[in-house]
């Protein structure tokens, strides 16, 4: 399923609007599609994260198309970290 989702990131003082199209699985999305398109933006905050040079940022706002607010569950989100050393 395509969705457009839109940011407003606080970037050290500095507000900024993006927009943009992507694809989340219909699997998911039928199951929580709040929750799906949460991660697929909280996968593009973090590429926006990095193209400003990693400077801190306060996330405001998450939609997608245009009328769902997922803010919330994209601060929620945190990253799963693979734990698979020998120790």
């Amino acid at each position: 399923m395509k969705v457009i989702i839109q940011t407003i990131l606080n970037v050290e003082g500095n507000r900024g609007f993006r927009n943009g199209e992507f694809h989340v699985r219909d699997s998911e999305f039928k199951k929580d599609p709040d929750f799906a398109v949460a991660v697929v933006a909280y996968e593009w905050i973090q590429q926006q994260w990095r193209e400003t040079g990693c400077r801190d940022f306060v996330i405001e706002k998450v939609t997608w198309n245009e009328e769902n607010d997922i803010t919330k569950d994209v601060k929620q989100i945190r990253p799963v970290v693979k734990d698979d050393l020998p120790f």
